[in-house]
C-alpha cells in the first residue's frame, strides 16, 4: 500500500472509532502493513468493527487479511498448472505459487469452459451447475463489492458462513452489474 492508502484506511478506521490520525500514524502503520492489499486492508477493517468496538491495530488487519485470502482459496480449487511444465519441477511450483497468489488476492483464473457470448447453451448451464438466472448470470460479470462477501468477478457471492447465496447476489453486486436501480 501506498502512503495515501494508508490515510484513506486510517480514515475508515475513524468513520468507525473516532480516532484522531496524523503523519506518525501514517508512517506507523505503513512501516507494519504496506505489503498488504488496500482492498483486502480496507474488507479486513470492516470486519474488525462488525465484530468487535475495540480499536483496530495493524496486528488486527494483518490477521484478518490472512482470514480473508484463505477464505478465498477454500471457496474455489486451485487449478494445476499446464501439463506442459510437469517437465521441470521448478517451473510447475512457480505456476502453482501464482495460482494460489492470484486466487488469494482475489483474481479468478480462467476455466476451461469460457462463458457464450450469447445466451447460455444446455452445456454450458450444465457445467456451471444449472444456473440459469439472468440476474446472478448478470451479477457475476463484476466482482461484488460488498466488503464482507468479495467475491471475485465469474464467483457467486456467499454468506458469512462461505455458502452461496440462495439470492441472485448481494445488492451492491446486482447494482454494480446494472441489474437493479441505483446503478453506478
Amino acid at each position: 500500500m501506498t502512503p495515501d492508502e494508508i490515510v484513506d484506511l486510517l480514515t475508515t478506521c475513524t468513520a468507525f472509532d473516532r480516532r484522531t490520525v496524523g503523519e506518525a500514524d501514517v508512517v506507523a502503520w505503513h512501516s507494519a502493513i504496506h505489503d498488504l492489499d488496500f482492498a483486502d486492508a480496507q474488507a479486513a477493517v470492516v470486519r474488525h468493527y462488525q465484530q468487535t468496538r475495540d480499536f483496530v491495530m495493524p496486528s488486527d488487519v494483518r490477521k484478518l487479511v490472512k482470514l480473508i485470502r484463505a477464505e478465498r482459496l477454500a471457496r474455489e480449487a486451485v487449478p494445476a498448472p499446464d501439463a506442459e511444465l510437469s517437465d521441470d519441477a521448478r517451473a510447475y511450483q512457480e505456476e502453482l505459487k501464482r495460482n494460489i497468489a492470484r486466487l488469494a488476492s482475489g483474481w479468478s483464473i480462467g476455466r476451461a469452459l469460457a462463458a457464450p457470448k450469447t445466451d447460455p447453451n444446455d452445456a454450458y448451464t450444465q457445467a456451471r451447475g444449472g444456473d440459469r438466472d439472468p440476474k446472478r448470470i448478470a451479477a457475476i460479470a463484476v466482482p461484488c463489492p460488498w466488503p464482507p462477501c468479495q467475491a471475485p468477478r465469474g464467483s457467486s457471492c456467499v454468506d458469512a458462513q462461505g455458502r452461496r447465496l440462495s439470492a441472485p447476489a448481494h445488492e451492491a453486486r446486482l447494482k454494480a452489474a446494472g441489474v437493479v436501480a441505483g446503478a453506478a
